[in-house]
């Protein structure tokens, strides 16, 4: 392991964290840390100098300082909570707003995953298409467990596909940082596995619908050697991922399909829900062939609706909203042509 940043670099983040906890006796590390990517016991260790700090650590605790400072997040006293209610054939018995984020029944569905996995020490797959809100609903979890520790890993192109480079990053958000080199992956992997059986916390995989095969093989192999000690891990992916895990094709995958110990395949926002959201950002006056319309150009993604709502409370505040309205809305966000354009 290799020193990446000056003693100087980290101890000014130091220093800043401690300047802004001291104005703020109402947060700990903890608070700051669950608005990273960073495992819990990574904040503390990092903010208590046990660790060096490395480009990963650092950066983030930088973004999360300036997003404080600014006011972006952690504001004092926190934010008002909504009970809405919908009064339709499905009901929707709460739904909970803070800013623009909702508690849907994805939300609480992802939440009992992450719950098994933490509890059971299990491997956990959450399967649902691009937008219904997997990942704002990891990040609410893990606000709202700050006692359990947890990391998230996002992959991208890179990682997903060179188990030396996923090494790497999931080191990084560990404080652990190595010197270059494709010959240091199993001294990584060694120590990663060495690290969580002596601090043991739930790995959430996001955007895994690209991972190939020996990635895979990394994940389960970590989770062999450390879920004795308490690791759990989550897999979040589109519904590809269902499909070559249970697909004869990918054989290789059988040894990590076998342990999984919990499926969660989802379908995203019901329409009970749609409308409760809709009327709860103030669109109320929609007429109700325009609104089958909006939900079907959905197609239950809450990223689409939120996009649209955003629109609407833009450039139609006040006014009926319509089939053409919707078409127009559709249109211009996603590039789709669906009836009400033409008045029809």
């Amino acid at each position: 392991m290799v020193r990446q940043l000056s003693d100087d670099v980290c101890n000014e983040v130091r220093d800043g964290l401690k300047a802004f906890l001291a104005s703020r006796p109402d947060l700990s590390m903890t608070d700051l840390t669950a608005h990273t990517s960073l495992a819990d016991i990574t904040g503390r260790q990092f903010f208590s100098g046990n660790i060096p700090g490395g480009f990963q650590v650092v950066s983030e605790f930088r973004r999360v300082l300036e997003r404080a400072r600014a006011g972006e997040i952690l504001q004092p006293g926190g934010r008002a909570v909504a009970v809405i209610t919908e009064d339709t054939a499905k009901r929707v018995r709460r739904v909970k707003k803070a800013g623009n984020f909702y508690r849907t029944q994805t939300v609480a569905r992802v939440a009992e995953v992450l719950d098994y996995c933490a509890e059971n020490c299990a491997i956990g797959v959450v399967t649902a298409d691009f937008g219904v809100g997997k990942t704002e609903a990891v990040s609410a979890w893990r606000r709202e467990h700050p006692k359990v520790e947890s990391v998230v890993f996002e992959f991208d192109e890179f990682s997903c596909g060179n188990k030396v480079d996923f090494v790497r990053g999931l080191a990084r958000q560990f404080g652990m940082d190595y010197a270059m080199g494709s010959w240091n992956g199993g001294v990584i992997f060694r120590d990663i596995c060495e690290h969580l059986r002596k601090n043991p916390c739930l790995l959430a995989f996001d955007q895994c619908e690209q991972v190939r095969v020996k990635v895979f093989q990394v994940i389960r192999q970590i989770w062999d050697r450390t879920h004795d000690e308490g690791v759990g891990v989550v897999l979040l992916s589109s519904p590809i991922l269902l499909t070559r895990m249970n697909g004869s094709r990918v054989a290789d995958l059988g040894a990590l399909t076998s342990r999984v110990g919990i499926w969660a395949p989802l379908s995203g926002l019901t329409k009970p829900e749609m409308a409760a959201i809709s009327k709860a950002e103030g669109i109320t006056d929609i007429e109700e062939g325009a609104f089958e319309l909006w939900w079907r150009a959905t197609g239950g993604s809450m990223r689409r609706l939120m996009r649209a709502v955003d629109l609407l409370k833009a450039k139609h505040a006040g006014k009926r909203v319509t089939e053409r309205t919707i078409a127009g809305v559709a249109g211009h966000l996603w590039g789709l042509r669906i009836g009400g354009a033409d008045g029809s």
